[in-house]
């Protein structure tokens, strides 16, 4: 598995997610949310032999990367891992790294680092916290 990262408005962006974007499969996963970007965001995408496995796009904003509206096929763990880490990776040194993560991905984002900062009905907001004394 390799994992992409791509600007918000790259046109290979498009050839990798857009049949997933559009599909009532992946808008049902994301609770009917559509999916966005612009300049502002960078996309992480999952791809194994020309398959896209999930994306994750991060928008950079404010110091901080918020992802959000995210897409993992049958929320497999090891692609969740794969996209966080390297997002951690990417982003951890000039960012503020949050999601918006939904109630039933909680315990895997908790497992690559994050933790929730608070909950709202169906999602949790959840940050990575440089040590532990920013947790508390």
């Amino acid at each position: 598995m390799d994992i992409i990262k791509l600007k918000g408005e790259d046109r290979r962006l498009y050839c990798l997610v857009a049949h997933l974007v559009m599909s009532e499969e992946a808008i049902s996963y994301n609770l009917n949310y559509p999916y966005k970007t612009s300049s502002d965001y960078v996309w992480f995408i999952a791809e194994d032999k020309g398959e896209t496995l999930g994306f994750m796009p991060v928008k950079l904003e404010e110091g901080k990367a918020k992802i959000n509206n995210y897409y993992v096929a049958g929320d497999d763990r090891s692609v969740f891992s794969a996209l966080l880490k390297e997002i951690i990776k990417a982003l951890s040194v000039d960012l503020e790294i949050e999601s918006v993560t939904q109630i039933r991905h909680i315990p895997v984002f908790e497992r690559n680092g994050f933790a929730v900062a608070f909950y709202w009905k169906r999602y949790a907001k959840m940050k990575v916290f440089r040590d532990e004394k920013e947790r508390l």
